[in-house]
C-alpha cells in the first residue's frame, strides 16, 4: 500500500510538472529543467520562510533530505504539502506554505492586467506544441494495491462475486485497490494544454486541490473519490509506531486520522525498506578497488550515469516543445517522442539501474542509492553524446556486466541535439564499402514507394510481386541507368523490384500480411515461409529482405531467406497469386542482376550511405551484411 501510494503522488506531481510547464510555454517562456534540481541535500524549498511547524524532532527548519522511507521523511512530505490555513494571504516569497504561493499566482492571473491573449502570445500553434492530455494517465499498476488476498492466475472477472475455482478467491482485478481517482480536477481532464486565464486556473486549481485538498478537506475534490497528497502521506504516518505519541505541529484541518492499528514499528519498518544512505553523494561512492584490502569499488561512474540520465530526462522535458502534437494515435510526433524518451528512460532505465544499485553493499550497513545530482551534460545539442560517453566509461567498472542492459536501452532513448541546433550525427554503416561499387548499372534503389495498381498486397521483397508495375518503382517504372530519360515498368509477376511494405527492421513490427522477412528471431515454421505471414505483428523479422540474411530455425536454417521466400512465391502462385483480379498467368523471373540473389544491403542502403529502418543486425550483425556498427 505504500509503495503505490507514494508512487501515486509521483504520478500527480508529474501532472504538476506538465501543467506548469504548458502554462510557462503558453506565456512565451521556455521551460528549463536541466541543471536545476534541488541540492545539495538536505534542500530548503524555494523561497520557503525558513522555518516551519516543529517537527517530530522538535526542529523547526524547513531542510528536505533525500533519505530512505521513515516516519521522519513522511514528515518532511508533509512539510511540502502542509496547506495553507483559510486566511493565510498569499504570498510570492518568505511563504509558509506551498498553497499561499499558488494563491499568488491566482491573485495574479485573476488581476485585469492580464488578459486570455498573454496566454497566446506563441500563435495558434501553442497549444500542438503543449504537453497533450494524451500523454497523462493516472494510474498504473504501480498504483495500485490489492485489498485482500487474491489468486494471482485468476482471470479478470466483472463480477463481483467471482471466485477462482482453485483457490475460492478473488481475481487480481477484483482484489485492486486503486490510489487515484480516474480523473483529478471534477470530471474535467487533468493535463490540459494552456490558451487562455480559464485554462490557467483551473491548471493552479488541480495543483492545489490534489496536493493541499479540496477547500481544506482530506479529499482532493467534491466527490470524495481521493485523497490530497497531503493526507495520503499522513495516513502512511498514522500506521506507524511514532503517531500515537508525534510532536509535531498538524494543521486542525483536514482532522489528522486516528493512529491506524495494528501499527508497524521501527524493526518491522526496517525489515521491508532498503536500507539507504541519507543524502548520498557521486564524491561520497568513490573508493579504490585496486589494491585495497576491503575490496571497497569505486561506485561514483554509476552514480554519475544515473544522475546524467536522470539530468537527460530533463532535457527530454524540454524537448517535447519541440515536437508537434500529430495525435495520440500517430506513429510519430509528441505520442512516440514521450513514450520513447520519458517512459523508456525513467520507467525502464533509471528505474531498472536504482533496483540494480541497491544490490550492492557499501561496507557500512547502507547499500547504493541513486543520487540525483545536477551533473553537467553540457550543451542540450550534445547532452546525448556526453551521456552515452558517461555509459562507455561504466566498461572499466567490475559491476559492467550487470548494467551493459540498461546502456542498450538507453540507446532507443531520443538523440535530441538537432532539436536544440545541433548537427545531426554523422552515420555509422559499419564495414567499408567495396570499391568499385558493384552495383552501378542496376536502377538506383527507391526510397519512396511509386503508385501501385489497385488491388494488390504489399509484398516484402524482390521478386514478390503480383502484377506488372507492382514493386517500388510502380507505374512510374525506373530510370535505366544505360538509357537516362528512359523509364521501364516490370512486366509481369515475380519481375518487380523490391518491397512495397513498410521497412522495418524486426521480428513482430510489421504492419500486416505478407510483410514479414525472415532470419533473426521467430520459430523454424515462421521462418520456412518468409514473406507468407498471416497478418500484422505476425511477420518474422525485416524487411526488405538483404540477400546476406540466412535462416537460424528450421529446415531452412543456414540457408538464404530471400531464395526460400521466392520458392515459396512461386509454390504459392497457381492457387493464390492468380485468384487476384488481373493477374498474368504466367509468372517471370526475378530481374537482373538480382535473379538469383535477391537485393544486396549495399543497393538496397545506397551504397551503404542511408541505412534508414531495414537492417535486423541482432547482437551478432551477422544478418546486416556490412551495415552493421
Amino acid at each position: 500500500m505504500a509503495g503505490s501510494t507514494i508512487m501515486s503522488v509521483v504520478v500527480e506531481e508529474m501532472l504538476h510538472l506538465s501543467l506548469a510547464c504548458n502554462m510557462l510555454y503558453s506565456l512565451g517562456v521556455d521551460p528549463e529543467l536541466y541543471l536545476r534540481s534541488p541540492g545539495p541535500f538536505p534542500t530548503p524549498l524555494a523561497y520557503h520562510n525558513p522555518k516551519g511547524p516543529p517537527g517530530p524532532d522538535g526542529g523547526d527548519e524547513v531542510l528536505i533530505p533525500l533519505a530512505k522511507l521513515s516516519y521522519e521523511q513522511l514528515w518532511h512530505f508533509l512539510q511540502i504539502e502542509y496547506p495553507a490555513s483559510e486566511n493565510a494571504p498569499p504570498e510570492d516569497r518568505d511563504w509558509d506554505t506551498i498553497g499561499q504561493f499558488y494563491s499568488y499566482i491566482r491573485c495574479l492571473i485573476k488581476s485585469p492586467q492580464i488578459k486570455d491573449s498573454d496566454f497566446q502570445v506563441r500563435g495558434q500553434d501553442s497549444r500542438e506544441f503543449q504537453i497533450q492530455p494524451y500523454n497523462y494517465s493516472p494510474n498504473s499498476i504501480d498504483t495500485a494495491y490489492p485489498k485482500e488476498p487474491f489468486d494471482p492466475w485468476g482471470l479478470p472477472s466483472d463480477s463481483s462475486t467471482s471466485e477462482s475455482e482453485r483457490t475460492k478467491r478473488p481475481p487480481a482485478n477484483q482484489a485492486a485497490v486503486f490510489s487515484n481517482a480516474p480523473d483529478g480536477n471534477d470530471d474535467s481532464m487533468p493535463l490540459l494544454t494552456i490558451g487562455s486565464r480559464v485554462d490557467a486556473l483551473q491548471a493552479i486549481d488541480t495543483i492545489c486541490d490534489q496536493g493541499e485538498g479540496f477547500a481544506h478537506e482530506r479529499f482532493d475534490d467534491a466527490a470524495d473519490a481521493e485523497e490530497s497528497h497531503y493526507y495520503k502521506f499522513l495516513e502512511l504516518q498514522a500506521q506507524l509506531e511514532d503517531f500515537s505519541l508525534h510532536t509535531e505541529h498538524l494543521p486542525p484541518l483536514p482532522a489528522p486520522p486516528d493512529p491506524i492499528q495494528p501499527t508497524i514499528s521501527h524493526r518491522e519498518l526496517e525489515e521491508i525498506v532498503v536500507n539507504f544512505p541519507e543524502n548520498p553523494t557521486a564524491l561520497g561512492y568513490l573508493r579504490t578497488y585496486v589494491d585495497d584490502p576491503a575490496g571497497r569499488v569505486n561506485y561514483r561512474p554509476l552514480a554519475d550515469f544515473c544522475s546524467g540520465i536522470y539530468q537527460y530526462m530533463l532535457i527530454l522535458t524540454e524537448s517535447i516543445f519541440k515536437v508537434r502534437n500529430t495525435g495520440a494515435e500517430d506513429a510519430g510526433g509528441q505520442k512516440l517522442f514521450f513514450n520513447d524518451g520519458m517512459h523508456r528512460s525513467m520507467i525502464w532505465i533509471l528505474d531498472g539501474l536504482a533496483t540494480t544499485m541497491r544490490t550492492y553493499e557499501l561496507g557500512d550497513g547502507h547499500v547504493l542509492a541513486p543520487t540525483f545530482e545536477n551533473i553537467d551534460l553540457g550543451p542540450r545539442e550534445n547532452a546525448y553524446d556526453n551521456l552515452m560517453a558517461l555509459a562507455g566509461a561504466l566498461e572499466e567498472q567490475p559491476y559492467a556486466d550487470n548494467i551493459r542492459y540498461y546502456v542498450k536501452l538507453l540507446e532507443g532513448v531520443p538523440d535530441v541535439s538537432e532539436l536544440w541546433g545541433g548537427r545531426p550525427p554523422e552515420p555509422t554503416n559499419g564495414e567499408p564499402t567495396p570499391e568499385p561499387y558493384p552495383y552501378r548499372d542496376a536502377p538506383k534503389w527507391p526510397f519512396e514507394i511509386g503508385t501501385q495498381p489497385q488491388g494488390h498486397s504489399p509484398h516484402a521483397c524482390l521478386g514478390l510481386n503480383s502484377c506488372k508495375g507492382a514493386d517500388r518503382f510502380g507505374l512510374e517504372g525506373h530510370e535505366d541507368p544505360a538509357r537516362p530519360g528512359v523509364f521501364e515498368v516490370n512486366d509481369c509477376a515475380g519481375q518487380g523490384y523490391c518491397s512495397t511494405t513498410t521497412d522495418h527492421n524486426c521480428h513482430v513490427l510489421n504492419d500486416c500480411r505478407n510483410q514479414g522477412g525472415c532470419g533473426l528471431y521467430g520459430t523454424g515454421d515462421e521462418m520456412n515461409v518468409p514473406a507468407r505471414n498471416d497478418c500484422r505483428g505476425m511477420g518474422s523479422c525485416a524487411t526488405p529482405i538483404n540477400a546476406e540474411r540466412f535462416s537460424t530455425n528450421g529446415p531452412n536454417r543456414g540457408k538464404s531467406v530471400w531464395v526460400r521466400a521466392r520458392q515459396v512465391f512461386e509454390e504459392a502462385w497457381p492457387d493464390t497469386w492468380q485468384s487476384i483480379q488481373g493477374a498474368p498467368e504466367q509468372l517471370g523471373p526475378a530481374p537482373v542482376p538480382f535473379t538469383e540473389t535477391g537485393p544486396p544491403y549495399l543497393w538496397i542502403s545506397d551504397g551503404n550511405s542511408a541505412r534508414d529502418n531495414m537492417v535486423a543486425c541482432g547482437s551478432s550483425g551477422l544478418s546486416g551484411a556490412g551495415g552493421c556498427s
